[in-house]
């Protein structure tokens, strides 16, 4: 299994975001822009989240999405865990973001970034 280290949260970004639209500062549009391809991620690779959609009430997904220079064409895709274990034990460290994915307004935003590393047997 692999382990998260320097986990950097976006939690607060999110809460600002939210007030700000409730407040009617940012339009709904400017929020709920998943596109095809997110969707289709969460839907493929994404965990039920643990809230429901800020925005719709809606069930969310969570979707990890893999980063790093020793990925190749890799990078920049949604996996599952189970995928991000075997890739962390083939190329060693990369930077996983979860990003919370709603299929059914296109709430979406990034959660956490953080360093996924294969634990040593």
């Amino acid at each position: 299994m692999f382990r998260l280290s320097a986990e950097v949260s976006h939690e607060w970004e999110r809460r600002t975001t939210l007030r700000d639209y409730h407040a009617g500062h940012i339009p709904k549009e400017e929020l709920c822009d998943a596109d095809f391809l997110l969707k289709a991620a969460a839907e493929h690779h994404g965990t039920d989240s643990a809230r429901p959609c800020p925005i719709c009430e809606g069930v969310m997904q969570d979707v990890l999405w893999i980063y790093g220079d020793n990925l190749g064409r890799r990078s920049g895709t949604a996996r599952s865990e189970a995928e991000i274990d075997e890739i962390t034990g083939q190329v060693g460290p990369i930077t996983v973001h979860r990003v919370e994915v709603c299929r059914r307004c296109g709430w979406n935003h990034l959660l956490t970034e953080a360093r996924a590393e294969p634990v040593p047997d």
